[in-house]
């Protein structure tokens, strides 16, 4: 009975985390999509760079390609104060 439970608590934490974060991405591929339209450089010449890592907060990355440099923050989805991924990233 007690393994039936352990096994059913353990399902419905995996499901949360993946419904929680159905709409993650990775954080350094959406900071390259959205820099290579913002410096008007193709993605394959754009690099990305975490500049900052945060536990309970956004991270910080900042892009280059074609010359010139842009930063962005990204938000992080957590599932009992344990990161499952990137919501969103966003240009400062």
């Amino acid at each position: 009975m007690l393994r039936a439970l352990q096994s059913f608590l353990r399902r419905v934490f995996v499901a949360a985390v993946v419904l929680s974060c159905a709409a993650c991405v990775s954080a350094p591929q959406n900071v390259r999509e959205q820099a290579s339209n913002a410096l008007s450089c193709d993605a394959a010449h754009v690099t990305v760079n975490r500049t900052q890592r945060r536990y309970l907060h956004d991270d910080a990355y900042e892009a280059a390609g074609c010359g010139r440099r842009v930063t962005y923050t990204c938000e992080r989805a957590y599932v009992l104060l344990i990161p499952v991924g990137t919501t969103a990233c966003r240009k400062n």
